[in-house]
């Protein structure tokens, strides 16, 4: 009987536990934006890897709409429109979740990367609340979140 009621608890509290490992952030143009642990450095191979692993797929440093693909999208990212706020994807999600755009002052989006193509080394691109820095070259960084993307029902 003791088995099957510490079988009965593990069951629930494991998902409980791997909550920390995916985090909802906001929802905008019918995609969830999310924030997923990656384990190893933070380039744009792990962070494309771990959204997908998740069944996400995954914004860029830019939008991808409105004249933000010049230099930071490619056409495997979502696009979503950016209402006239910065083509950036961690500047728009601070505006929506912290009403700032300024995304080293916004928490939620403290140690998230994203996907960055064309930047050296493989980087993705990152923020850090607590030093409130943004633009931080992923190469020099491990087992932080990657902003991930999945439809709105998800």
């Amino acid at each position: 009987m003791w088995k099957f009621l510490i079988f009965i608890a593990a069951v629930i509290v494991w998902p409980a536990s791997a909550q920390d490992h995916q985090v909802y952030l906001t929802t905008h143009d019918n995609w969830a934006f999310y924030k997923i642990l990656v384990a190893g450095q933070m380039t744009d191979a792990n962070v494309k890897a771990t959204c997908e692993a998740a069944g996400m797929r995954y914004p860029c440093r830019e939008s991808g709409t409105n004249g933000c693909t010049v230099w930071g999208w490619t056409s495997d990212c979502i696009a979503y429109d950016s209402v006239g706020n910065s083509c950036y994807t961690h500047w728009f999600l601070s505006s929506k979740l912290c009403g700032i755009g300024f995304p080293d002052h916004c928490q939620p989006l403290d140690d998230t990367f994203v996907y960055s193509p064309g930047l050296h080394d493989d980087s993705a691109l990152g923020v850090d609340y607590d030093t409130h820095s943004w633009g931080l070259y992923g190469t020099g960084y491990n087992n932080m979140y990657a902003l991930c993307a999945g439809g709105a029902s998800i």
